[in-house]
């Protein structure tokens, strides 16, 4: 897999307010958003300025018709999912 680490990961970033976030992200979070009406969940990957690299499941980049479980997400388009609300799914995936 492609090393996407910056400067940035290591530290926890706070969203600004005019962009709609609440709370804290930081490389390792759940995060949570829909793109073409389907509710995914993925891990942090990377935080840059806008957005923030998000590793989806194999399955849900297929869905998306994506070559790679990595996307770009708009920090005003996802949800940080606490730790405490992560469930193990069958087969143990998580999901928020």
């Amino acid at each position: 897999m492609i090393n996407l680490a910056n400067s940035w990961d290591m530290q926890q970033i706070k969203c600004s307010p005019k962009k709609g976030k609440k709370g804290h992200v930081a490389v390792g979070n759940t995060v949570r958003f829909s793109r073409n009406g389907i509710n995914i969940c993925g891990q942090v990957e990377s935080y840059r300025e806008n957005t923030v690299i998000v590793s989806i499941s194999d399955e849900d980049a297929a869905k998306l018709h994506l070559e790679s479980p990595l996307t770009l997400v708009n920090h005003k388009n996802y949800e940080v999912i606490p730790s405490d609300n992560l469930r193990p799914a069958s087969g143990g995936e998580l999901r928020g």
